[in-house]
């Protein structure tokens, strides 16, 4: 076997310290990295690779997905068509072939599945579908970093959903995340499923699947009451009654100009929390293809940050910058703006749901334009709208919006469910994308209810297996090493010896009852799962560090005391219980763990 284990610690890259999992996939021998982001996966590796891979064939074959394989090097045509081209940005690798023709490495396959499909469907007979692979895919990342967990080359399982109607595609929906979440129970580490923004991909419905580790890169916000769980980005939250030292302690800075508070947009029963501005442009086109440019102004509590993508949602993407004065760096050459908009946020309005409506501050009619805004824009503005709305990102002891409005628990903050966040590493996402991507490439059907030609409803759901490998590792492991759930493992037994020819004949003996026992004729699968340490150039205290640091779920020790008791040691890498069992007692010990393993294949 390839299995080049270290008991020295890998270098560190410069700048960055390894994340346990980039830490133990080294020094198990499981993977070698070719260059940044980019690495070779071992034998040791490749097999729990596969075992992920095959629990998730298991449990999409049962709500009929069909598997099959997509090209990794793609034609720009219909990224262009949908405007995936110029909009998904700098992550993409795109090439050019010798005739000139734009291509790009695959980072995702909504287009071309679209495409294929829309050839071969032209009935309401023909649907639904659903189609998955697990392919590569490949973005290019400014600075990959923590090994598997983000690479410019990686492995995932995307499955597309073609549907004859938003009801029908709603109830695929339900069907995937159900099978998600049983996928993520077989994998047998700690997970929660949280609401999520669409981002580029698009779509009106999406959720997120995450492994728990102090490691991860996402923020969510959990109640322990109901259970309710959203990313950081997504998240709403009941502002406390009880305002924060840091909200009413805030002062403005002097780059806020006071004509802005003199407008009375912060509610006096709030008149204690100071609030914060934050400014930006956003560019709209009209039909006419006319560019309207609007100055917007953001206010917040002082101890708030502005969620960039919430306010994008309810206003269209706008830039933002810290104070006024850096408003002309984002106009450029253009000296005016059309129109003014203040957003105040929710933070503003401690232990309320919802945001109050404000009257349009008309200059048309009598009011005059501030003299620090006319040092900025010029005279043609001629009106400020006020909306207000949810525009923060929600913190850690805000109420649980679930728990307030099922028990009306306004004005009663000591009843608050207070939100709770942990760290998680995103594996999973699923998308309802409706006809976002089934309209630009004419992916139609000919519908039985309206006699006519409809756009195919569709919805996409991702899983990052080589993050899956990762991140499990991020969640199961000790100073030892990994351990691995029995169901992932590379083997699930390791049988190690000591030099001695007598232990070494019995060791093979012993290989032959837990390969039996582990043996289930109903999944073959698991036809190989005990692995025999046979090594004559190392100690048997040398083989246990290894088997430890692999990670193996089950470890038989056949040392010299076998030859004095008749007895063999077995470890349980998890909780490091140790039984000591007589050669009768050894089969009907594993057949007994290889029935709970086996109900999983059924």
């Amino acid at each position: 076997m390839l299995v080049p284990t270290s008991k020295q610690k890998f270098v560190h890259v410069v700048g960055q310290e390894m994340v346990p999992s980039q830490q133990f996939l080294l020094r198990a021998g499981m993977m070698r990295q070719s260059s940044s982001g980019i690495y070779s996966i071992l034998p040791y590796g490749q097999r729990v690779l596969d075992k992920i891979e095959r629990i998730i064939d298991e449990e999409l074959e049962l709500i009929d997905c069909q598997k099959l394989s997509l090209p990794n090097l793609l034609t720009s045509d219909n990224w262009k068509k949908t405007g995936r081209w110029d909009s998904t940005g700098q992550e993409m690798f795109k090439l050019k072939d010798r005739k000139g023709a734009d291509f790009l490495l695959a980072p995702t396959h909504e287009e071309e599945v679209t495409a294929l499909i829309a050839k071969e469907v032209q009935s309401y007979r023909q649907l639904p579908l659903r189609v998955y692979q697990v392919g590569r895919k490949f973005r290019d990342e400014l600075r990959a970093r923590s090994g598997l967990l983000r690479g410019k080359e990686f492995l995932m399982k995307d499955l597309y959903t073609f549907d004859v109607s938003e009801e029908e595609a709603l109830k695929t929906y339900d069907q995937v995340v159900l099978a998600y979440r049983k996928i993520m129970k077989r994998l047998g580490v700690p997970y929660a499923v949280a609401e999520a923004d669409t981002g580029n991909i698009g779509g009106t419905h999406s959720h997120e699947f995450h492994i728990l580790s102090r490691v991860g890169e996402d923020s969510l916000l959990s109640c322990a009451s109901c259970g309710y769980t959203s990313n950081e980005e997504r998240a709403v939250g009941v502002i406390p009654l009880t305002p924060t030292k840091t909200a009413t302690k805030f002062r403005n800075s002097t780059s806020v100009p006071k004509w802005i508070e003199s407008l009375d947009i912060v509610p006096r029963s709030s008149i204690r929390i100071n609030p914060k501005f934050q400014f930006g442009i956003l560019k709209e086109s009209s039909q006419e293809n006319e560019e309207k440019t609007t100055l917007v102004a953001v206010a917040t509590s002082g101890e708030r940050s502005v969620n960039v993508i919430k306010l994008s949602k309810a206003i269209g993407a706008v830039q933002l910058v810290d104070s006024l004065d850096e408003i002309k760096s984002l106009l450029g050459e253009q000296e005016r703006v059309d129109d003014m908009l203040v957003c105040v946020d929710q933070s503003l309005y401690p232990g309320q749901p919802a945001a109050r409506p404000k009257d349009v501050v008309d200059f048309s009619k009598g009011g005059e334009i501030p003299e620090s805004l006319l040092s900025v824009v010029s005279g043609s503005l001629q009106k400020l709208r006020v909306t207000y709305g949810d525009y923060h990102n929600c913190l850690p002891g805000d109420g649980c919006p679930q728990c307030f409005k099922s028990k009306g628990l306004e004005g009663t903050e000591s009843k608050f469910e207070p939100l709770e966040m942990t760290r998680a590493i995103e594996i999973g996402h699923t998308f309802l994308l409706g006809t976002k991507y089934s309209k630009p490439l004419n992916a139609v059907f000919y519908s039985e209810s309206n006699q006519d030609w409809e756009p195919i409803q569709m919805g996409c759901y991702g899983l990052g297996i080589t993050r899956l490998l990762a991140s499990i590792i991020e969640a199961s492991h000790d100073h030892k090493g990994i351990i691995w759930p029995e169901e992932v493992a590379p083997f699930r037994a390791v049988i190690v010896t000591s030099e001695d020819e007598e232990c070494a004949k019995v060791a093979e003996n012993v290989y032959d009852v837990v390969q039996k026992a582990m043996r289930s004729p109903s999944c073959a699968a698991r036809s190989s799962e005990v692995i025999l340490d046979d090594r004559s150039e190392t100690t048997l205290g040398f083989k246990m560090k290894d088997a430890e640091l692999i990670g193996y779920p089950w470890m038989i020790v056949v040392g010299k005391g076998f030859l004095r008791t008749g007895k063999v040691e077995v470890q349980q890498r998890k909780t490091g219980q140790k039984w000591s069992l007589e050669w009768p007692q050894l089969a009907s010990f594993f057949e007994e763990r290889q029935r709970v393993i086996s109900d999983h294949c059924e």
